[in-house]
């Protein structure tokens, strides 16, 4: 009897065993354009001032809520969107000027956009 109940959770233990694809959402790009983000440090108009630096361009990020059961727009994600923008264009500083809400935004029931100046400053 003994016997039979270790072959049969051999057996079932066994037929768990399998070759399993493992998948994610996430890829390579995205996640390396998330990184570059955290290298882009935000400074205030002072710190510019004070450093040798590089005026790089406008940049933008926006947060969208799409559905009513999502999270509203977070300034933190339009930020962090601005922040990957900035590092595309080289910089590693962006002052951010203004987040404001967008009055009837397209495709969203509501929209948060922030814009501020990307910089290089030298280190």
């Amino acid at each position: 009897m003994r016997q039979l109940s270790i072959i049969t959770l051999c057996l079932a233990l066994a037929s768990c065993s399998g070759h399993y694809q493992f998948n994610s959402n996430l890829d390579k790009e995205n996640f390396e354009n998330y990184l570059s983000a955290t290298e882009v440090e935000v400074v205030s108009e002072q710190y510019i001032a004070q450093h040798p630096h590089q005026y790089l361009a406008v940049v933008e990020g926006i947060s969208c809520q799409e559905k009513a059961n999502q999270a509203p727009p977070q300034a933190v994600d339009a930020r962090n969107q601005l922040r990957e923008q900035a590092a595309e264009l080289g910089a590693n500083a962006v002052v951010i000027q203004q987040c404001y809400d967008i009055a009837e935004p397209q495709g969203c029931i509501a929209m948060l956009s922030c814009f501020g100046k990307a910089y290089q400053i030298e280190q």
